[in-house]
């Protein structure tokens, strides 16, 4: 029913258990601000599920406000207790029969000692979306999301990374990490592949009349942390001519400086009106061809409007959680009399295969390490939780939770 490992295969995988503990560690938060070490029973698996140790684990902007106290409630749930961290990079320690043919998302056979990355979402198969392939849609009917729901207080329990292992439900997508890949590289396959959406998507109109985002055209990156340099770094691939990066926090302006940007903008020192005609100065008077929001705060996607030249691509990806602050939208200042294109994305895809052969190809020209300020073992994450809402301290905190 399943595999277990042998004492050849333990010594080509040092990393991965020789004997099933009894209890597994993890971080779970209680409530707001709270989080606690709690034990669970390790799960138990058929010919249809898989068990993971998790490697590396990484702390989402969602889990920031979540910690924050600005989303606590998920389809009208309470989203507490829960065992965070959906960006997760495993090796298998069990596998069944059945799971081992069918969860890896090209369908390679899966064994012991595998490396993946998990799909955050598991979908019903069967609502409108999920039949029409929407690959960038929530299902309706989503049967879980790893790291977030159904709660820790829900059998099996261990759905998230900020666990020393987790259970893989069937129906879960898995993808192999190429045996020559970093974990601190492929563990950001999560955030990479909503950046790998989010400029496919601005590239759909026609670039050459000047339409959508091609090759040679302006960028501002609103929101520098992970998940925005991440951004800059994809429209780079793209082939991006200037490119502009704002943020609250020099720490992360100086991380996008080193990884893309040519130009930075501390906005808590510069005005939103002098910003925005400083970018402007630097495109020929009209602004950005392209402005991608990823600061999180409803106010910046209106920044993102008044910033972007007529006829531009705004790009919004940072509002994940609703803050419950409504913004002032004038519809015909800000999009119709600008003939804007406007894209937003709120889910980083199934099929990420292609993001892992990027993250491979360009890993020698992007330091994507250097986005780590913090690597934490359960212990840590504990006791310092609370680092994530410090964006002058920290960039992007990874969890490792069999840190010694």
């Amino acid at each position: 029913m399943s595999q277990i490992l042998d004492s050849e295969s333990f010594q080509r995988q040092p990393a991965v258990a020789s004997t099933k503990p009894e209890t597994v560690r993890a971080v779970a938060m209680t409530a707001p601000g709270e989080t606690e070490m709690r034990s669970y029973p390790y799960p138990t698996m058929d010919h249809d599920s898989a068990i993971l140790k998790v490697d590396m684990a990484g702390i989402c902007g969602t889990d920031r406000h979540i910690f924050k106290g600005e989303a606590t409630e998920l389809r009208g749930k309470s989203i507490f207790p829960y065992v965070g961290g959906h960006e997760v990079i495993g090796t298998i320690v069990e596998i069944g029969d059945n799971a081992a043919k069918t969860m890896d998302y090209d369908k390679q056979l899966l064994q012991v000692g595998d490396r993946v990355s998990i799909a955050v979402e598991v979908n019903c198969g069967h609502c409108y979306y999920c039949r029409k392939h929407y690959n960038n849609t929530t299902c309706l009917n989503q049967i879980q999301a790893y790291g977030l729901h159904p709660n820790c207080e829900t059998k099996p329990y261990l759905r998230g990374g900020f666990a020393e292992y987790m259970y893989i439900r069937p129906g879960t997508h898995l993808f192999k990490v190429p045996e020559e890949m970093p974990t601190d590289v492929a563990v950001f396959v999560e955030e990479m592949a909503v950046a790998f959406h989010a400029l496919g998507r601005a590239a759909v109109p026609f670039a050459p009349v000047n339409e959508g985002f091609g090759p040679g055209m302006s960028v501002a990156v609103l929101g520098n942390g992970p998940l925005g340099i991440l951004h800059g770094v994809m429209a780079t691939i793209h082939g991006a001519g200037l490119r502009i990066a704002t943020d609250l926090s020099d720490l992360r302006l100086s991380k996008a400086e080193s990884l893309y940007a040519d130009v930075t903008i501390n906005a808590s020192q510069v005005a939103e009106e002098d910003r925005i005609a400083q970018v402007k100065e630097m495109t020929e008077g009209v602004g950005p061809d392209l402005v991608i929001e990823s600061a999180g705060e409803p106010e910046a996607f209106i920044e993102a409007l008044k910033m972007v030249r007529k006829g531009g691509t705004v790009i919004e990806v940072g509002n994940w959680v609703d803050l419950g602050k409504p913004v002032a939208l004038d519809v015909m200042k800000h999009i119709s009399s600008k003939n804007l294109h406007i894209h937003s994305v709120f889910h980083c895809g199934t099929d990420w295969r292609p993001v892992l052969k990027i993250l491979q190809q360009q890993s020698d020209r992007y330091d994507f390490p250097s986005l780590i300020t913090h690597r934490f073992g359960l212990d840590e994450l504990v006791e310092k939780f609370g680092t994530v809402t410090n964006f002058d301290e920290c960039c992007k905190i990874e969890v490792v939770p069999h840190k010694s």
